[in-house]
């Protein structure tokens, strides 16, 4: 082999090489998604994970907890947010919970950065919009941080209020308000 072909070899073999990183969907076509758009697809995984175990009935305590940081867990201040604290708290706040059938859907949207405030870190912000068949929609502010490598939540907060009730994206104020 000569030092062209070798050249163009590499330089060939390093073309593939970077279509290769860039991904591809389920048909072996590039999938286009940067850093951003995959960062944005796990938090709104995560949040929607965390909103229909929360919300289902019943609950799912082991897997919310899961999705927590232990610092938003209901038993922080008491055992430092253990996995087995959280579970035994959140089973006693949902001792009384009747099951519920219903069709529940939950949406993630308004994804965005959101800085930290004095009792949360910075992390991204999302808007989970639920709905029971038959009732009207509930909507929460969620905070995540990376924790661990994955996107976990740290605080969660009504965004109904009267305040917030004509606002189409209130993730911001919302999680500043609440800390």
């Amino acid at each position: 082999m000569t030092a062209r072909h070798a050249l163009i070899a590499a330089a060939a073999a390093a073309a593939l090489l970077t279509l290769s990183a860039c991904g591809s969907s389920d048909d072996g076509k590039p999938s286009g998604k940067d850093s951003a758009q995959q960062e944005t697809e796990q938090v709104v995984k995560t949040a929607k994970s965390y909103m229909t175990a929360w919300m289902s009935r019943p609950s799912q305590p082991e897997k919310m907890c899961d999705l927590e940081t232990k610092a938003a867990r209901p038993n922080y201040s008491k055992d430092g947010g253990t996995l087995k604290g959280c579970v035994t708290t959140y089973n006693g706040y949902f001792a009384d919970q009747k099951p519920d059938n219903t069709t529940l859907t939950i949406t993630v949207d308004h994804v965005q950065d959101v800085p930290a405030t004095g009792t949360q870190p910075a992390g991204k912000g999302a808007l989970a919009t639920g709905k029971r068949a038959g009732r009207e929609p509930f909507r929460y502010a969620l905070r995540l941080v990376k924790d661990a490598g994955a996107w976990r939540i740290a605080q969660s907060e009504e965004a109904d209020g009267d305040q917030y009730a004509h606002t189409a994206d209130p993730v911001a104020a919302v999680l500043a308000d609440a800390s």
